[in-house]
């Protein structure tokens, strides 16, 4: 029986590594909005997703783990997006 072992909590990861939000330069959150552009299937539009990451790194991981099947052609850095410290969304 395990019941006189102590529990242990399982580690949380924090809430930046969480919302894809660092701290930037200017001191404030920011992320870096990608839009990833795959290859048209048949007349149809090609299929665009749009993420927001830390860095292209983490986006292409993102990518490659919740839409394996997109082929990506070209990949575009959008916007940065600053949320400053002490906002109601942080």
């Amino acid at each position: 029986m395990l019941s006189h072992m102590p529990r242990t909590r399982s580690e949380r990861t924090s809430r930046a590594q969480k919302t894809g939000f660092r701290q930037g330069r200017s001191g404030a959150c920011e992320a870096r909005l990608y839009l990833f552009t795959g290859a048209a299937n048949g007349e149809g539009q090609p299929p665009v997703r749009q993420v927001a990451a830390s860095d292209l790194h983490e986006a292409v991981a993102y990518m490659r783990k919740w839409h394996p099947d997109l082929d990506i052609l070209r990949v575009e850095l959008v916007a940065v997006i600053e949320m400053v410290s002490g906002s109601p969304l942080n």
